[in-house]
């Protein structure tokens, strides 16, 4: 599975409106937190909007990582989500942030406009080692 575009940029993890939304390339200069939440095989039976309420669990839940870049670029069943800017002073600001979007993707996926990236999200490899 190539998880670049045809553009070489990194896939994006979300649709909008039918087309992937641009991941930024990493930029030293700017400060960015991705929190990185890692889902179960199972939930690939799970429609859009049921997994965005799963993802956002997990961020209330702490039940998270923490990076610099989106780690779903390296591992499948991971949903990342962008936090950009440096006035998150701590951990628990970070999440709440990340939090927010997640409520903000799943709205949106209730209301038509963004899917899931599925082919990123549940990659061949994943299905084929259960």
């Amino acid at each position: 599975m190539d998880i670049l575009t045809s553009t070489g940029k990194m896939q994006s993890m979300f649709y909008f409106d039918g087309e992937l939304i641009p991941e930024p390339e990493y930029n030293p200069r700017q400060v960015s937190n991705w929190v990185n939440v890692f889902i179960q095989a199972r939930d690939s039976d799970s429609d859009d909007e049921t997994l965005m309420r799963t993802v956002a669990a997990y961020i209330r839940t702490s039940t998270v990582s923490i990076s610099v870049h989106a780690k779903h670029h390296d591992y499948p069943l991971c949903v990342s989500i962008k936090v950009p800017g440096d006035y998150h002073s701590n951990k628990a600001s970070i999440l709440a942030a990340a939090e927010l979007q997640a409520d903000y993707y799943c709205q949106e996926i209730r209301n038509g406009r963004v899917q899931i990236n599925r082919a990123l999200l549940f990659r061949r490899e994943v299905r084929d080692q259960n």
